[in-house]
This record gives C-alpha cells, structure tokens and sequence, in this order.
C-alpha cells in the first residue's frame, strides 16, 4: 500500500512539475524525479523517521536552471515523506486499533461456557485459535451467578510483532469491547499459555460448586495471569489431570510449577465516606482461595 500511495504521488508531482518548466534543460524529467526522491529520502532512528534528505537538499543544493521548479519537486518529496512516514501509519494504527463490538447476552457465570465464548470471539475477529495465548483472565460475580467484571488478554504472533487484543464485556450495553493493537515486542510470550487449552481446561471447573464451598461473601472472583508459575502454598490446592479429573494437590508433592486458575471469595475490609455520606474508597480482600493448576510439573525437575 505504501509503494503504491508513493507512486501515485511522484506521478501526480511530475505531471504538475512538467509544466512548471522555466529553461531548457536536459534530461530535466530524471533530474526532477531526483529531487522528489531526495526530498522524501527518510533516515530511521530508534523507530522514529526524520525527513534526512530534504535537509540534505536545503543545505547543498543550488540548482542554477529551473530552480525554483526542483525547490518544488524537493519539497512535494518530503511532503511524501510526512504523509508515508508519520500520516499514514497513524492513521492505519487509529483504524485498526479502533474498538470493535460483538453484540451478545451473558448470563450467569454458573451457565455461561467461556470455551464458547472464546470461540464466539475469534470467529468473529477472524483469529487462528492455534496461534493465541491468553493472559490476565479475569471474572467478577456475586453469589447468584450475576457477573459484574469479565476481561481477558490475547496475544498472537505475526512474523516478528505481535498483535494484542484486549477484550472486555460491556454488562450495561450486553456487548463484547475489542481493542487491537501491534507490538515490536512481547518478552513473555513463549511463557503464557494457549489460549484454547486454557478455555478447555476452565470449562472442567464446576463454578457453582465451588462457590458453594466458599460461603457468602460480597462477591467472588475467577483469575488467571496464563503465565507459568512456581507454587508451593499448602491446602486448598488442586491440580487438573489432563483427563479432566481434578485432584487435591498433597503438601509433599509442593512446590510445583504450572498454570494456574484461583477461584476466591472477596471480602470489603474497609470504607471512607466524605460528608455527604458517599463512599469515596474501598478495600478489599481476597478470601479463601482455591488453586487449580494444570500442566503440572515438579518444580525441582
């Protein structure tokens, strides 16, 4: 697209330029598609571009027949320059990191099938689930199942960015918001986990059930960095199998490493009021957590 942009704009110069010409000049028509060149010529510099050749034209060159017209031609090649270097990647970056919206009803967390979910997600995004990794899952409910927070992160690789979609559910307009944009880097990549195995594993996990087991709280939350990690916290531990059969973790088999879901009660430790009696600030605190780890390995491995 940009070569193309480019040669439009050299075209359109030139044809405008050709009739600019003041004195009889040879090979006048290469001499000016020179200096549109040099004018739009770009020197890169920690990601960002500056207009090099347009500052070399202003301070070495001094055309004597048809100046003014190669002054032109300089300065059309760094309007070039602007328009391929700085206008138009932002506005494709403004375009593509536009919100994207997937209208749909959630209901209760103890029915919802977040693997359908996720698949709903990339069909409509047009995403390769094989290439995704997931990070930063997140879900927030009270005791009747009514989720208030639902957030996740997913992360692909393209050749050497990488693209990152940050996807979070509007409850008030009963849609899905989708925020894109691309990255040169994301170190930790290799180490979160796919994003369907995740899903897979999520949809073994009978959320009312545990909730049940924890008590009444406020409300309860479902979380999930999808990174690898080190664990070695005693009860309330479990690992997934890869038959879907969940096991009590034994404090002698700790520490271990491998992705984890914690499930947990929250619980308001604190409140501050101004006047008026409104509530300005609140803490909470996570309570009684259930671990779930899968693709477990012996950390001392």
């Amino acid at each position: 697209m940009v070569s193309i942009v480019y040669t439009v704009i050299l075209l359109v110069s030139l044809l405008f330029l050709v009739r600019k010409k003041e004195e009889t000049e040879s090979y006048f028509l290469l001499k000016i598609i020179g200096y549109f060149v040099i004018g739009s010529f770009a020197f890169n510099i920690n990601q960002l571009s500056l207009p090099l050749g347009f500052v070399v034209n202003l301070m070495f060159f001094r055309p004597k027949l048809n100046g003014h017209v190669k002054r032109i031609a300089a300065f059309m090649g760094v309007l070039a320059f602007i328009l391929i270097q700085w206008i138009l990647p932002y506005a494709i970056n403004q375009w593509e990191g536009r919100p994207q919206f997937i209208e749909h009803d959630l209901g209760s967390v103890y029915k919802v099938n977040f693997q359908d979910e996720y698949e709903r997600i990339t069909q409509k995004l047009k995403l390769e689930n094989n290439s995704l990794r997931l990070e930063d899952f997140e879900v927030d409910y009270v005791e009747d199942g009514r989720m208030t927070d639902l957030r996740w992160q997913l992360v692909g690789k393209n050749d050497n960015r990488y693209n990152l979609y940050k996807i979070q559910y509007d409850f008030s307009k009963k849609r899905y918001e989708v925020k894109y944009r691309q990255l040169e880097a994301w170190p930790q990549f290799i180490l979160l986990v796919d994003a369907d195995h995740f899903f897979e594993i999520l949809h073994v996990l009978n959320m009312k059930d545990i909730t049940q087991s924890k008590g009444h709280y406020s409300s309860y939350g479902i979380q999930s960095s999808g990174g690898r990690i080190n664990y070695a916290v005693e009860n309330h531990t479990y690992f997934i199998e890869s038959n879907g059969k969940i096991q009590l973790l034994e404090d002698d088999q700790l520490p271990v490493e491998g992705y984890s879901i914690s499930i947990f009660g929250v619980e308001k430790t604190s409140e501050e009021r101004d006047r008026q009696g409104n509530i300005t600030q609140e803490s909470f605190e996570g309570k009684e957590p259930s671990v779930y780890l899968f693709d477990v390995n012996n950390s001392e491995d």
